[in-house]
Parts: C-alpha cells; structure tokens; sequence
C-alpha cells in the first residue's frame, strides 16, 4: 500500500524502469515466465494469454491463484500494479455483463494487460471496449482489490491506468515517469508542477500532457527542502520525482543501480509506516525492489531481508514451457568476504 515506481532513461536513450513492493500483509512471491495460449482459470473470468509475459506474481497461494503484480511482455510493455484505495469505482458484475464486457477482478488488471495487449496504443483504444472491473471479493484480501496500473515501453513512453470511473479507465500519459497510490495521477501531477513552480523558475500550463524536463545541474532548485518525509503517497510522489528530475544522465549499465538509490528516498523500514487495524497495529515494509532493462527484458529484484540481487532473463519464449514457470527470488542474505589484495590498477580501489 505504499509501493513507488519510476522509469530513468540513459545516456544511449534505453528505457528502464524500477519498482517497490510495499505492504503491511504477508504474501507469497515468485518470479515466473506464463507462455503465450496459457489459461488463467482461477480468474474471476478465465481467459487465455495473448503474449509471453515474464514478472513476479503475488497471491495468498501463487499455485492456486497466481496474478502478476509487475512484468513485461513479448513486444516491451513493462509495468505493474499497486494499490489505489477511496478512488477506485468497481461495480457489479452484472453491469459489466451488460455492457458487453468481460469482468475481472481490481487485483487481475495488469495481468490481463500484460498478457493481452502489443503496445500503449492498443490499451488506450481497447482496455475500456474490452473490460469492466467488478465489485465481487476474491481469496485476495477478501475483496476485489483496489489496483491501478502504470507501463513503460521500449521508447520510453509511459501510462497510467485508473479504474476511476464505473466500470471503466481513465488512462493517463506519463510525463514524469513516476508512480505511486492514490488520490488520481492528474491531481498527482498538478501537485509536482506547483512544487516545481516553487522550487525553480519554472511556469506550467497544467495540462495533462505538458512535458516535465530534468532539472539539470545548473538549474535554479531548492530541491527537496520543505518535502514532506513521510509515506503518504502525494509525499513519496514528490520525493520520487525530484530525486529522480535531479539525477544525474547514467549510461546503461549504471541506470539500474541508480533507480534503486533514488528508490531508497522512498523505502518504508519495519516500524516506519503504522497501521491501525481494529485492535491491532500492523507494520507496512518494502518487501521487494525489482527493477527491469526493459530493452533487454531482463528483470531484476532482491527483498527486504536480502539486498543481494537475483536476474531472471526473457530468453527464447519458443523455449519456455507451454504451463507457468516458477523462479524464486527470495532467499536468506548472504555476503561475500573482502578480498586480501595489497596492489591494484589506477583507479580499481576508487569509489
């Protein structure tokens, strides 16, 4: 219920985008690779893939009822799916029906996403023709989830996905490349802007689709002064965005690594975040970072209790199993001993 996302782009121009986990429940989590054809039966409606998709899933059971909480698929759409509570509208099933479309539960809308669309452009002209989100609780949490969805492709363009409005999206461009929870990803932006008004000598014309350019190094900036440090979604949304417009340009290899640093201003420590529960006071945690070269579809991640990362690469889908392959990331930390060295090259020893 506090998970951030930000997408970076590097100096030769590639797209990647990194993501925290962050709940105050215990789940089960796998990496997997679904097949192209695969039919999703514990759905609130089955249905068949229409691409290859490789991510990690979620579920109380992933073995009974598996939904991707972030992925990417054969033709580069990556993203993810995370909490948005107050402003989601589901309704009934039978409305949905009615309509034509196809109901689906809030947990299972990147999964249908991921697995059904080629491009940003096929989700902007078909997501609210083809399905409706319905009220009627599932295993998960004993409801239909309140999730909206947030995906990147190879160019680095990017999308928001909110179920705002009954029993369809309202689909947002992102020009800032950032993700949190609620309230709506336009009051989100309207926020950032006012703040980027305050703290630089910048003006907006707060429309939606304006773009929102790093601030570079000899730029006007207060920065991150007067920023709330607390993990509400509007403050981490402000964190997340400033430290990622005054990040320095990093080349390929460097881009992951700087994601998961700007994703530390947002990290929620046990203890950190508080929530009530009727008699009970739960702690929220970010259970696992993941991060993906989307260019390369290769994914990344590592947990709360292990900072070590593990890989798991797209490869030949041609190769994948024609059933769900399970590819666990969560393992106990482990570290490697300092190396007895007396000389090195110029520059090896130097951080």
């Amino acid at each position: 219920m506090a998970c951030t996302g930000i997408e970076l782009i590097s100096k030769q121009g590639n797209p990647y985008w990194a993501r925290t986990q962050d709940f105050e429940q215990h789940f089960e989590y796998s990496g997997v690779k679904i097949p192209k054809n695969y039919e999703f039966k514990s759905t609130f409606t089955p249905f068949k893939t229409r691409s290859n998709v490789m991510g990690i899933v979620w579920a109380n059971d992933i073995h009974q009822s598996p939904v991707i909480l972030d992925g990417i698929n054969d033709f580069g759409i990556c993203g993810g799916s995370f909490y948005f509570d107050h402003f989601y509208r589901y309704v009934p099933t039978q409305k949905i029906v009615e309509s034509g479309k196809i109901a689906i539960r809030g947990e299972e809308l990147c999964t249908w996403i991921l697995t059904q669309y080629k491009s940003l452009d096929e989700i902007k002209l078909h997501l609210n023709q083809d399905i409706g989100i319905t009220n009627s609780p599932g295993s998960m949490m004993s409801m239909s989830v309140p999730q909206h969805c947030v995906f990147q492709d190879e160019t680095g363009r990017s999308i928001v996905v909110e179920p705002s409005v009954e029993n369809g999206f309202r689909i947002f461009e992102n020009p800032v490349g950032v993700f949190t929870n609620a309230p709506t990803f336009d009051w989100h932006l309207s926020t950032l802007k006012a703040w980027l008004e305050r703290t630089t000598n910048r003006t907006y014309s707060y429309d939606l689709n304006e773009p929102i350019e790093q601030i570079a190094l000899d730029e006007v900036t207060s920065g991150l002064v007067g920023i709330s440090s607390d993990y509400k979604p509007e403050s981490r949304f402000l964190r997340a965005a400033i430290s990622k417009l005054m990040s320095v340009s990093v080349n390929d290899h460097e881009t992951l690594n700087q994601l998961f640093q700007i994703l530390t201003t947002v990290n929620t420590p046990k203890g950190s975040l508080r929530v009530p529960q009727n008699n009970n006071t739960t702690v929220a945690w970010t259970q696992y970072t993941a991060g993906y070269d989307i260019k390369q579809k290769t994914l990344y991640a590592f947990t709360y209790d292990n900072r070590n990362l593990k890989k798991l690469s797209f490869g030949d889908p041609n190769k994948w199993e024609q059933t769900i392959s399970y590819y666990s990331f969560i393992s106990k930390q482990t570290a490697e001993p300092f190396e007895r060295k007396d000389t090195w090259t110029p520059g090896e020893n130097t951080i």
